[in-house]
Parts: structure tokens; sequence; C-alpha cells
């Protein structure tokens, strides 16, 4: 029988014993949208067309922030999600180096939806990382393993079998619902960004997860009755992986001052990586008709990105505060400038809603986001949780800190690791570079801020 997440064991007193309690007056509700790898020198350079996403940065407050080493995204959003560095919260990346999928059996933490849940309130969570097996929790929650236990994509197969999504929703009753909002062939067709879908081959084109896990947050918020949500979207990073090159102003300019030394660096990087499928018009070299329509690719996945925005911020409403995060930016890879695409360690924040202070706040720290939440729900945050309640940019009051919401050992099950679509999320991570053919994991745990890593300047 599988397991569910870390907190199974103490949501289920906390659920049974528990009335729900009112959420504080005044604009409490909070929705967290995170954007996996959104750059903050993109919105600058297509805010001509992010309307959303510019409105939103004109009528809240803005930092750039700060994040750990290594950048890799479980880690990140469960920091985020809780509090905790990743020695406390148990996330060491996608795989650990016996090829084993961390997954959310493995967090030692409590995260937010967890401490709500904790107090009799409710949350909605759609597609966060790391939340496979679902917890139990007040509320609904669709992890981020239905989209691999699901046929996704158009090419390959995928596992259909009940058991399959055993674990993928809570209540179970959700992994039912959700299977009628996966977008169909018509709607991808009819998309702006059928070009790429149809393009784009494996791994499977991060739309149509996005999109499912936007339909749930729209569908479900309104009829949710929550204080908090958390929506979570890929595709950024997955596209600007492989296209960023094409679309940044120093990278465009060496292929266009050198015709040859795409394909050049192309051949390079297959001797180098043999294992490695040949990036775009790799094979073939790259035009200049080929680089006019390769820079479209991360432009027009951001403006897909910009509607989910004003999507998202229609459903909650005005008197809810909406915050916009990514867990790190992008950049063209120091070693293959004309190829690949590469993380970049200053992610963004944005926000608006009824206690934001607009304007350009001080750098925030990737460590500040969890504290930051509670504050803005009411809640008090742990004395050993390393981040800062952010009261230069919220009107929030910090209440005097619990002292931990780590979790006792008798509190955490691990899962396998296995199973709700593993080997396609692999098979993604291992053509995106994350993982070897083993699906052990390519980049080590570093520093955290806490132990003398990546600090706010």
């Amino acid at each position: 029988m599988l397991r569910r997440g870390a907190l199974v064991l103490v949501a289920s007193s906390w659920l049974a014993g528990c009335a729900a309690v009112p959420a504080p007056a005044g604009g409490s509700r909070v929705v967290v949208l995170g954007i996996d790898g959104l750059e903050a020198n993109a919105l600058r350079r297509y805010a001509h067309s992010l309307p959303n996403l510019t409105r939103l940065l004109d009528e809240g407050v803005y930092a750039e922030m700060t994040v750990t080493t290594p950048i890799m995204s479980p880690i990140l959003w469960t920091t985020m999600a809780s509090g905790y560095p990743v020695e406390a919260h148990g996330i060491g990346g996608w795989t650990n180096g016996q090829g084993r999928s961390f997954t959310g059996a493995d967090v030692r933490v409590a995260r937010v939806w967890d401490a709500l849940s904790a107090e009799g309130r409710r949350s909605l969570v759609s597609g966060w990382l790391m939340t496979w097996p679902a917890s139990i929790v007040r509320g609904s929650l669709l992890s981020d393993r239905f989209v691999w236990a699901q046929p996704m994509s158009r090419e390959g197969e995928a596992e259909q079998t009940e058991e399959a999504l055993e674990g993928t929703a809570y209540p179970d009753s959700l992994a039912t619902r959700a299977r009628a909002w996966v977008p169909d062939e018509a709607w991808l067709a009819a998309s702006p960004l059928a070009y790429q879908v149809e393009a784009y081959g494996a791994p499977s084109h991060p739309l149509r997860r996005d999109e499912l896990h936007v339909r749930v947050f729209e569908a479900l918020w309104p009829e949710a009755d929550a204080d908090f949500g958390a929506l979570y979207v890929n595709g950024a990073d997955q596209v600007s992986h492989l296209y960023w090159p094409f679309c940044d102003p120093d990278s465009q300019k060496q292929i266009r001052a050198d015709t040859g030394a795409h394909k050049r660096q192309v051949e390079a990087f297959l001797l180098a990586h043999p294992g490695r499928a040949a990036p775009p018009w790799g094979v073939e070299g790259l035009t200049a008709v080929d680089l006019a329509e390769a820079s479209r690719w991360v432009p027009d996945y951001y403006a897909y990105l910009d509607d989910v925005v004003g999507r998202v911020r229609r459903v909650v409403g005005a008197d809810a505060t909406l915050i916009v995060v990514s867990d790190h930016g992008f950049q063209s890879s120091t070693t293959w400038p004309l190829i690949e695409g590469q993380h970049r360690g200053t992610a963004v924040f944005a926000a608006v809603g009824p206690r934001v202070i607009p304007g350009e706040g001080a750098r925030m720290h990737v460590f500040d986001v969890a504290p930051t939440v509670y504050a803005l729900l009411g809640l008090p945050a742990a004395e050993d949780m390393p981040g800062e309640v952010r009261t230069d940019m919220f009107e929030v009051v910090e209440l005097p800190r619990v002292a931990t919401r780590t979790l006792g050992r008798g509190d955490i099950a691990v899962g396998s690791g296995a199973g709700a679509g593993d080997q396609a999320l692999k098979g993604q991570l291992q053509a995106l570079g994350y993982l070897d053919e083993d699906g052990r994991p390519k980049t080590a745990i570093g520093q955290s801020r806490s132990e003398g890593g990546a600090t706010p300047p």
C-alpha cells in the first residue's frame, strides 16, 4: 500500500481533532504562483508583449532574489514552501546518488499547507514540486506526479492505470476530476504555441502540463474556500534550457558573426556528451531563417505565462495577495553559450495585493519567502528558519516564532521514489542533462547560506 507524504501520520490526527479556524481578516488570503526559470532580464526585454506581468510589477512590489547552490528546482521550491535549507528539508535534488527519485515522502519539514492544515485552515495546491505522494491536507492537492502518470503528449507511452494514479491527488477523487481538465489535441492545435508542440519532440513539450495545473487551480479556487494557494508551472525552464541562446543578444551576435560557430559547438558538445540528443538545428546547421524561428521560442512561452498571470490574478481577486516567484533565472551556458541555456543564481520575486508596499524592494533571499508567507497568513515562522519576514515589502507584523516546523523521525514516511510516472520524468531529466543514463544526478549538493554558501549582496 502506498504511503502518502511525510506528514500523513501527523496530518490524520490534526484533521480529526481540529475544527476549522477562521483566517484573520484584512486580505489574509495568499496565492503563490511559482514560475520555474523566470528570468528578470527577459521580463524587461519582452515587457511590451507581457501586459499582465508588466502591470503586476508596476502596481506591486518587486525584488530580485538570491538563491542557494546548487541551483536545483526541487531543492529551491521545497525551501520556498517550507523556509528551510536543503540540510533540513531533505530534498537533495531530483534523485539521490543511487538514482532513486526524491519525492514528497522524503520531506522532513512542514510546508505552508501542512501548517495551515494543523490550524484547520484550507489550501489549494496544484503541481508544486515534491508533493507526491499527496499528503492529507485540509483542501485539495494535485501532486507534481499526476502529469507524469497520464499520457501528456502525443509521443511515447505513459502509465494509465488506476494504480499509477494512486497518491497523485488528495482527495483521491481529484485525480478523476483532473483528467477532464487535461488539454486536448484541438486546444493544443489552436494554441499560439502549436508550432512548438508540433516541433518539439521528446521530451514532451511542457504546455499541456502547465495548462493542466493552471486549469485545476482556476476550477477549484472559487469553490475551495482556501486561505492559501500554490500553483507551479515549469515550461519556461524547460524551453529555456534548449532555446535560450537563440534569444540571448550576445549569443545571437556570435551566431550571426560566424555562421559555422553554432554547428562546430554542436559537434563538440556531442563528442563530450555522446548519450545526449543533438540540440535544436544541431545536425543541419543554423541558417538565418532558422535563427529567426528559434528566437521566438522563449518570448512566445513567456507570452503564454503572461496570460497565465492574468488568469490567476482574475480568479483570486483583488483581496488576495498574489506572489509571483521563480527559483532561478536564465543565461546562456558558460560552457556551451550557443546551444544551451543555464540557470542563473538570481530569481524573480513580485507581489500585488492589499498588504503590499509598492515599489522596488531590497534584495530578497529564497529563505525569506516562507517566513513572509507565514506572516501574511497570520502564522508564526520558526526560530530555526534562517529567513526574515519582509516587513519592508508587506504590511505585516511578525508573530513570535515557534521553536521549529521540522518533523521528528517518527513522523517521516519514506517512499520508494518509484511509480506515478517516475520513468517518464527521469527520461525528461536525462534529456535536459540533469541525470546520467543510470538516473544519478550530475550535480552534487552544495552549501546553503547558513553554511557559508550563497549570500545576499
